[in-house]
């Protein structure tokens, strides 16, 4: 399991509505093309990502928990290829600071087929270091503080 914290320059509820933006997500997620909205906070989309050298480019689905938003946002993203799949379930908790958000998140992966050969040892090592995932994850929260 990944975690860690990141500041967004907008509030609970404008970090919520810009999830929900299929050309703002298609700005901010790194690795991110094709996305379309295919109903109330679930999305289709093509992804190319890449642990160390274990990389693939995904058809994936991604869907959004409103249940609980804007302050806690489950996320649910889903992909598949001629490899394997990849899933991946994060948790967003967004505190309001004024100007500002705090997003505190976590993220967990699952690999399986031939994917998960080299690329779960590979993710089990990244998550025991400190930080794993942050990299990532600054990128899109720094994205997603230009969006806002």
């Amino acid at each position: 399991m990944f975690g860690g914290s990141n500041v967004v320059a907008a509030s609970a509820e404008r970090v919520w509505m810009m999830l929900q933006d299929p050309v703002v997500l298609g700005r901010v997620i790194p690795g991110l093309s094709e996305i379309v909205m295919t109903g109330p906070g679930r999305f289709i989309a093509r992804l190319a990502v890449g642990v160390g050298p274990v990389r693939g480019k995904f058809k994936v689905t991604l869907q959004f928990d409103e249940s609980r938003a804007p302050e806690v946002v489950g996320v649910n993203v889903e992909g598949r290829n001629m490899s394997g799949l990849a899933v991946l379930d994060a948790e967003l908790h967004v505190t309001d600071l004024g100007e500002g958000s705090r997003v505190d998140w976590t993220a967990a992966p699952r690999l399986s087929g031939l994917i998960a050969t080299l690329g779960n040892k590979l993710i089990d090592t990244k998550a025991r270091e400190s930080g794993a995932g942050q990299r990532y994850a600054d990128q899109f929260f720094s994205r997603l503080s230009q969006e806002a």
